[in-house]
């Protein structure tokens, strides 16, 4: 395994440097150097300068940030951190490139971005304790920055980057030594609490995320509140394997954003009863259409999540679809016409209440001629069967046989990116009072393409 390189430098309480190593020098592509501030980004240096007024005089510290590099590569480094005694207060840092670590000469551990453990080095991490050590208790968490896609959106990817760097370090900075963090991709974060057994304790923590990273973001740029929303859940009490742990923890992140975000979500058997094996995830919006804003976050959320996450919650997503939208049914085919690989429809209870059950269907006639021809240049066909008429000879018999079933009106998406043609069909039944307006139809073929874009991923 090959060692950290390391570099020694000595500055004042202000950063001001005093004394480095020539090696130093050369690894910033620098002949001199005053100020930390020339080599460490602005964000960056704001983590450093206040680690290093957090140590006390002749106390030590650590604290990792970025440096740029000869080649113009931002890379990571831990310091150990130490302040002399009084008066003069100089501070004595090692510098240990921590990417230049390898592990058996595979791709290091740290994401490079933020400087977390990366994606399957934590996920590694999560593996190993529940295969070799089934007996020992710990949280499991994972995180998204609520909205997040909203702060590239109006700001750029550079804000965005800033962003996850900063919420990083609240992250690593609150968890210590209670566990390891790492970053499994975009705005998602992963943290495996192997020192916290205790339910209180974990609350504690996963409350001073919230709450810090909500106060460093309100009216973050006079527009917008950041904040972050996070599932947890306890191993081995409540997840038999990594892939239940994981998928529980998730269905807990997923109903801490349909409740609002800007919260945190243990499982407890008790309140939340089985929800892996459950049907009615989406049920906290289940009793309502949700509105504009919310289908617009809510499918900028699952695009963020259906292409980066290792389990596809696709069924889920198809719940909270249906219900945001107050459509009836929803089929998903891929290769075989003749039964569906997802479908779900809904069944209404009464007035306030409904239940969302699995459902086949059949479509052999998409592939028809006739109904080939509907797709317009989005690959996409929708049609309201309350003005279709039945004594058109152009109209194929199969869609005349759907108004006869009583549907109201279908969307179809033709997926012909995926790895095995498919389609992603919405369905309304006449009794409903949902009326689609044109940007719910674009939002719909918006979430084909998801799909259709995780088929090609995966």
């Amino acid at each position: 395994m090959d060692q950290f390189k390391k570099y020694l430098i000595s500055t004042d309480k202000n950063l001001d440097i005093l004394t480095c190593e020539s090696a130093f020098l050369e690894y910033v592509g620098r002949k001199q150097i005053s100020n930390m501030d020339l080599v460490v980004p602005p964000q960056d240096m704001i983590q450093l300068r206040n680690a290093v007024f957090a140590i006390d005089p002749g106390g030590i510290g650590l604290s990792c940030f970025r440096i740029r590099t000869a080649g113009g590569r931002l890379n990571w480094v831990a310091a150990n951190v130490e302040k002399a005694e009084e008066p003069d207060e100089t501070v004595h840092m090692e510098l240990r490139d921590i990417q230049s670590l390898k592990a058996d000469g595979a791709l290091a551990q740290i994401d490079e971005m933020t400087g977390l453990l990366n994606k399957q080095t934590i996920t590694e991490r999560a593996r190993v304790l529940t295969q070799h050590y089934p007996k020992k208790t710990f949280y499991f968490c994972l995180m998204d920055i609520d909205y997040f896609k909203s702060v590239n959106d109006l700001f750029g990817h550079m804000t965005g980057d800033e962003v996850i760097i900063d919420v990083a370090h609240i992250l690593r900075d609150i968890v210590g030594e209670n566990g390891v963090v790492g970053r499994i991709g975009g705005d998602e974060f992963m943290m495996v609490l192997e020192n916290i057994s205790d339910r209180q304790r974990v609350r504690e923590v996963l409350a001073k995320i919230r709450e810090t990273v909500e106060s460093k973001y309100k009216g973050f740029r006079g527009s917008l509140d950041i904040t972050v929303s996070i599932g947890t859940a306890l191993f081995p009490d409540n997840a038999v394997d990594y892939d239940e742990l994981f998928l529980l923890t998730d269905k807990m992140l997923y109903r801490a954003k349909m409740k609002g975000r800007n919260r945190y979500i243990i499982y407890t058997p008790e309140v939340h009863g089985d929800v892996l094996h459950a049907q009615e995830e989406s049920a906290p919006m289940a009793q309502r259409a949700a509105n504009a804003s919310e289908k617009v976050h809510m499918l900028m959320d699952y695009m963020d999540r259906f292409l980066q996450q290792t389990i596809l919650p696709i069924h889920t997503a198809m719940e909270q679809v249906l219900a945001a939208f107050d459509l009836d049914e929803i089929y998903v085919f891929f290769d075989d016409l003749k039964k569906s690989r997802y479908g779900i429809t809904r069944t209404v209870i009464d007035k306030d209440n409904s239940r969302i059950d699995d459902a086949t269907m059949a479509m052999e006639f998409l592939a028809g001629e006739k109904f080939q021809k509907q797709f317009d240049e989005n690959n996409r066909v929708q049609i309201n069967f309350h003005n279709f008429q039945k004594d058109t000879n152009e109209k194929d018999e199969d869609l005349i046989r759907f108004m006869d079933q009583k549907y109201r009106f279908m969307v179809v998406y033709h997926m012909k990116a995926a790895k095995k043609d498919g389609y992603i069909v919405f369905l309304n039944r006449a009794g409903s009072a949902c009326r689609l307006s044109e940007s719910d139809v674009d939002a719909l073929t918006y979430f084909g393409r998801m799909v259709e874009l995780t088929s090609v991923e995966r």
